[in-house]
Order: C-alpha cells, then sequence, then structure tokens
C-alpha cells in the first residue's frame, strides 16, 4: 500500500511525521486499513533497550529476550509471515527525544528497525505482511499537513 501517495505530506521513507501532523498521519492510516500500533519512546535509560521493549509490549510480543535485536527479529519475522495480511503502522511517538540523547542511537534505531523488516521480506517469499514505521516527533518542518478527503 502507497502511504505516501495518500498522505503527501510524509517524507519518503524512512517517515520522519512532524508532530503537528499526526492526527491526520493516524486518520489516513486508518482510511487506509492499517492495523495501528502506537509506542513511545523512551526517555531515560538505555534508549535501544526500552524502545526494542516498548515495541514487543506494544505488538504483543514475547517478552523472553525483550530488548535485544535478535529477539525482535525473531518476532518480527513471526508477524511478517503471519496469514493476518493486514498492514501494520508502527508509530513511535517522541522519537525526536532519542535525537536528543544521541544522534547516533536515533539512526541506528531507525536504520535496524527498517532494514530488519525489509531483510526478512526479501529472505522469505511468506513475508508479504506490510509493515511501515513512523518516527513522531519534533523535526522542524516546515509543511503542515492537509485535510484528508473522507
Amino acid at each position: 500500500m502507497d502511504v505516501e501517495a495518500r498522505m503527501p505530506w510524509l517524507t519518503t521513507a524512512p517517515y520522519l511525521v512532524e508532530a503537528r501532523e499526526l492526527d491526520a498521519t493516524l486518520r489516513g492510516l486508518g482510511q487506509l486499513g492499517f492495523w495501528v500500533v502506537r509506542a513511545e519512546a523512551p526517555e531515560g535509560g538505555d534508549v535501544k533497550d526500552g524502545l526494542l521493549v516498548e515495541l514487543s509490549v506494544r505488538l504483543g510480543f514475547s517478552s523472553l529476550g525483550a530488548g535485544s535485536w535478535a529477539a525482535f527479529g525473531d518476532r518480527l519475522w513471526d508477524l511478517l509471515t503471519a496469514r493476518d495480511e493486514t498492514p501494520v503502522a508502527v508509530v513511535i511517538e517522541g522519537a525526536d527525544l532519542l535525537l536528543r540523547r544521541s544522534l547516533h542511537t536515533l539512526v541506528r534505531c531507525v536504520h535496524k528497525l527498517v532494514s530488519m523488516t525489509e531483510g526478512v521480506g526479501l529472505s522469505d517469499a511468506h513475508a508479504q505482511r506490510q509493515v511501515e514505521y513512523f518516527f513522531v516527533g519534533e523535526w522542524g518542518g516546515d509543511a503542515g499537513a492537509p485535510a484528508l478527503d473522507g
């Protein structure tokens, strides 16, 4: 499903969503039939571990090994190969907090989430479920989100 065609205020992936565009983005994802999973970026502690635990909880993954990329990758594989073909939108609110703590950590987390998801899709023909990530924050963009057609 081409989210950029329906939501022209989005940048190309990875999707950095301005906080003021969150409501329009959530509305658009709902209209497109996505299962919207909302998560909060961690404000303290180990950023990577906190983010992976939060995503594991919100996605309903097993807590066994939560906080490690390897465990998250295994659960991601299950999500992408599930018989349920409903597309998934993972909306991470407060992602700009990661930038304020460490540019490297933000880039690494965004890269790992997107590349792991794409990697599963490329390595397993059964991994057909669409999973998209939306990183919400005060990114400093100028464009406002236009109203969606009903």
